[in-house]
């Protein structure tokens, strides 16, 4: 059955469903990368999504993440990591 606006409902909540669950997964992901990242001693953590982050052409289910922090010496850096729902932070080796 069709509504007003030519649209199913089903197809509707199927839409917000997915929306709803890649947001809520971002605020997942943004804690277990802040307390990877603390783990490592690094302060002042800042998390960004970068879809497009190096690397992600033939990654699938994995989300990119910019982080930025200061280190031990109060310098401030930022790395690029990745994550997915069933595994862990996984840091490029190199700092950027």
């Amino acid at each position: 059955m069709l509504t007003e606006t030519g649209m199913d409902p089903l197809l509707i909540a199927i839409i917000a469903a997915v929306v709803l669950i890649r947001i809520g997964l971002h605020f997942y992901d943004k804690s277990r990368i802040t307390k990877a990242a603390q783990g490592k001693g690094w302060q002042a953590v800042a998390v960004t999504w970068s879809p497009f982050a190096p690397g992600w052409f033939f990654e699938k289910g994995e989300r990119h993440y910019r982080v930025w922090y200061s280190d031990e010496y109060g310098n401030r850096c930022g790395r690029y990591c990745k994550t997915s729902l069933f595994t862990g932070v996984f840091w490029r080796d190199s700092a950027a």
